[in-house]
């Protein structure tokens, strides 16, 4: 996940040609697994992966399937679709590991326990990927990233299968996802908002946890090539692991300020909405009507977004999200008619339907999936109590009761 300055840094050494498409090495060569552990920037919290070729002749270079170019154009607007295109890129080991130096991250390599053959076939497969209309490819952060790739072409490369096991605890993508995410809680919200269903289904095979480079390294560490050359074989592909760039330790992230927290300024929101309930109970007060327009207005922006993404993106994950129930992108539009007398009608109806769609979120949410935002509770039971209030007030307003019950006006 390296933006263009390593791209960048890669040209100027001038060592190894892009235009080259084979790269040859002398035997003995060492072949390893190199995990790098997360940085504070977001495009770099869920750490990095690359394979690292060593021959007797001291080349030394790493590959890398996470090179891309935000100067690509209409770059960001290609992000968001999902149509976001990386590359293979090569360059010398000494120049990679000093980025995660500077960025003091540890990085980890895994000597792999190849045989000739299977080295041959590895660096062949490289080669092969390397080429120039071959190292493009199309990014999914969950099944075709940094990791992935390296992990499918060392399967390939093998004379033999990949055995391994990992204890996962029944979790999903979002709570794998969710804690690398701890210590920046903005993004753990937003990603949250983005998320669907499918975020919540159980990761049943350790091969579908590798998308996160710390759990690649933890699934080959514990995994096995199993042949059936001359009868059953089987040794441990990990030769031996050591660290070859120490960073800071993981206990000194801090969190960001409990001041700015979401689910600090969702509450804050709370209070401020139940105090104008319980002191300004006019409907039409100036005050009602700015906090609910600015209300309606965010919830409204919120859910355009959610809607984009599960209609208009092929990011996974995305789809079937729930929360467009309460993050509705009409209350844009209720926004704007707060301002008028003239549709209260409209909004009363729209309410009790308002209503409904909250209630179904949050059984299903709390009951079957799990997955409600916590930081965003504060907003959700403002949201509900502020509509409910609204509906109790336009009752007395609309309706007249009668003999034989309520009527309008």
């Amino acid at each position: 996940m390296r933006q263009l300055i390593i791209l960048l840094i890669f040209l100027l050494t001038g060592i190894y040609n892009l235009n080259s498409q084979t790269f040859k090495f002398s035997d003995p060569t060492i072949v390893s697994l190199i995990t790098c552990e997360p940085g504070d920037a977001l495009y770099a919290k869920f750490g990095h992966t690359a394979i690292r070729i060593k021959d007797a002749k001291g080349m030394d270079i790493v590959f890398n399937y996470g090179i891309f170019d935000f100067r690509t154009e209409q770059f960001y607007w290609k992000f968001m679709r999902g149509h976001t295109d990386y590359m293979l890129g090569v360059y010398p080991t000494t120049n990679f590991l000093q980025e995660y130096r500077e960025r003091k991250s540890s990085v980890w390599e895994q000597e792999l326990d190849l045989t000739q053959s299977e080295k041959s076939r590895l660096i062949e497969l490289l080669n092969i990927n390397y080429m120039p209309q071959n190292r493009m490819y199309r990014y999914n952060f969950i099944y075709d990233n940094c990791a992935n790739r390296p992990y499918e072409i060392i399967s390939k490369s093998l004379n033999g299968v990949v055995v391994g096991e990992m204890n996962l605890d029944d979790e999903t993508y979002r709570t794998l996802i969710n804690n690398y995410l701890e210590f920046n809680p903005w993004a753990k919200m937003g990603i949250n908002l983005l998320f669907g269903v499918d975020a919540d289904r159980n990761i049943s095979s350790p091969v579908a946890s590798v998308f996160l480079p710390e759990k690649l390294k933890d699934f080959i560490q514990s995994s096995k090539i199993i042949s059936l050359n001359n009868g059953l074989q089987e040794r441990k592909i990990v030769k031996s692991i050591k660290m070859i760039v120490e960073g800071r330790s993981k206990s000194d992230l801090k969190m960001s300020s409990w001041i700015v927290h979401p689910f600090t300024i969702s509450f804050v929101w709370l209070i401020v909405g139940v105090i104008l309930m319980l002191y300004k109970k006019n409907l039409d007060a100036i005050s009602n009507k700015v906090f609910d327009s600015i209300l309606f207005l965010v919830t409204g922006l919120l859910g355009v977004v959610i809607f984009f993404f599960m209609f208009f993106s092929e990011h996974p994950l995305t789809g079937n999200n729930l929360n467009i129930l309460w993050l509705n992108p009409m209350n844009i539009m209720l926004a704007l008619m707060l301002w008028k007398r003239s549709p209260r009608k409209f909004f009363f109806f729209y309410n009790v339907i308002y209503l409904l769609m909250i209630m179904l979120y949050l059984v299903v949410t709390l009951l079957l999936t799990h997955s409600t935002i916590t930081d965003f509770v504060p907003l959700l039971v403002l949201l509900f109590l502020r509509v409910l209030w609204r509906e109790e007030r336009l009752l007395h307003i609309l309706f007249i009761p009668t003999e034989k019950g309520l009527r309008f006006r």
